[in-house]
């Protein structure tokens, strides 16, 4: 067998191939012998028919012709494409082959590949420096938030106003008939929050204890398919008024809301946190911004499987977000008043960015000549497994047929990163007259 490879486009190369007729032998012998099991002969049993016979039957021409399909063209595609170092990313279009009997046997494959990038010099990538500074007011916010989650609800008695937390009998009907999802008893209400239909807080400010509420609202789009855009009569007894009453910011507190003994140890403690985040945050924003400065002076001719693949991925998985939230890609579209080729084109661009800074990080770590060891592929596996609560063997059985590929990849293409952003000249952008940093 001989094959050459010729570039027909940046991303697809064609395959020629070119068959002796005594290699092509052994594809008709198999060839023969299942047709000998398929075909019904009478007088023979299946997988004894003689050669000439299913010759006779279907012609010889045919059974060439069936030999060259099924059986010669997948194995010296498959033997061309190792030979010559080809690493298809898509199903092979075969042109039809050219064949005589006795001569050789000739055919072209046509595949989509990686493209071969130009890259232009990647040392001293040119970026403003990201800033994040903790300040006492970020901390003073975290103080809230604990605050909030360890508040009191005390018994009040002025009049429900919007912040203020309701003790309630709810019951909900239509046309008489009770609607079991919006009725419920002792329900904790805040005065506020929307979660029911707004017009439960309209009529819940400025009522007492002992106040009894009748009125009528339309459900949401939020309430379901069956309910949302129903009009349904609410009842509802307040049974309680309370508010919620914050701790007072002193070392009792601090014992209550952590397991530190002073506030003092507490605030330095969120601000230590704060700190760590924001730096995470600020490494997390550098190889965003370097990333992009790169890709935006790199030509990337994009191979269409591969955009096809991350397309398809993304989408699915906007998909999915949307289910969790329990809202229809419609409803999406009319809430964020967004169209839905928009929504598209966006999905698309997306897909094409990722796409080419894989391409494009992949060719910086075959230039700077990185691997990976199979240390770092097992560390890899037990992050995963840690990330998911799950055993590190159950993750590494877990890998399908190239899954230790596509962790190895990603290995790569984070080195390639780091590469990039540890030679990146940064520009503090605080000091006009800076030089740039690397």
């Amino acid at each position: 067998m001989r094959s050459t490879v010729e570039p027909v486009e940046p991303t697809k190369v064609r395959i020629n191939i070119v068959v002796e007729p005594d290699e092509l032998r052994p594809a008709i012998d198999r060839t023969v012998r299942r047709l000998s099991r398929e075909v019904r002969v009478p007088g023979f049993r299946k997988g004894k028919v003689p050669r000439q016979v299913i010759e006779a039957r279907i012609g010889r021409e045919a059974l060439i012709a069936e030999a060259i399909e099924q059986e010669a063209v997948p194995e010296f595609y498959a033997k061309a494409i190792e030979e010559n170092g080809v690493n298809p990313l898509s199903r092979a279009r075969v042109d039809p082959p050219d064949y005589k009997d006795g001569e050789p046997l000739e055919f072209s494959a046509t595949v989509e590949v990686k493209p071969v990038i130009d890259l232009p010099p990647y040392h001293g990538v040119h970026v403003e420096r990201p800033t994040l500074e903790v300040t006492d007011e970020h901390v003073d916010t975290q103080l809230d938030r604990l605050r909030e989650r360890v508040a009191q609800l005390e018994v009040i008695g002025r009049p429900l106003a919007k912040g203020d937390f309701a003790q309630i009998d709810l019951r909900a009907t239509r046309h008489t008939t009770e609607i079991p999802e919006l009725t419920r008893t002792d329900f904790l209400y805040e005065v506020g929050s929307g979660t029911v239909v707004p017009k439960l807080d309209e009529e819940l400010e400025g009522t007492r204890k002992g106040d009894i509420l009748r009125f009528n609202a339309t459900l949401p789009e939020g309430a379901g398919e069956e309910l949302a855009g129903q009009e349904v009569t609410f009842q509802v007894l307040v049974k309680e008024a309370k508010s919620k009453v914050l701790p007072k910011l002193d070392d009792d507190f601090a014992q209550e809301a952590s397991e530190f003994d002073t506030l003092e140890e507490l605030r330095a403690d969120l601000r230590q946190k704060l700190e760590e985040a924001a730096t995470a945050q600020v490494a997390s924003e550098l190889e965003t911004r370097v990333l992009q400065a790169y890709l935006d002076v790199v030509e990337v001719p994009l191979p269409e499987s591969l955009v096809h693949d991350e397309l398809h991925y993304r989408a699915n998985r906007f998909a999915q977000q949307l289910g969790m939230m329990g809202v229809t890609f419609d409803q999406w579209l009319e809430a964020t008043e967004q169209t839905r080729e928009g929504i598209e084109a966006d999905l698309r661009a997306q897909a094409e960015r990722a796409v080419k800074a894989q391409l494009v990080l992949e060719a910086l770590a075959a230039a700077e000549g990185m691997e990976t060891t199979d240390e770092e592929v097992e560390a890899e596996i037990r992050r995963q497994a840690q990330r998911v609560g799950r055993d590190p063997e159950q993750v590494r059985g877990a890998l399908t047929d190239g899954g230790d590929g596509m962790i190895r990849g990603d290995i790569l293409r984070s080195k390639a990163l780091a590469f990039l952003v540890e030679h990146a000249e940064q520009v503090d952008p605080t000091d006009d007259a800076a030089e740039p940093k690397e």
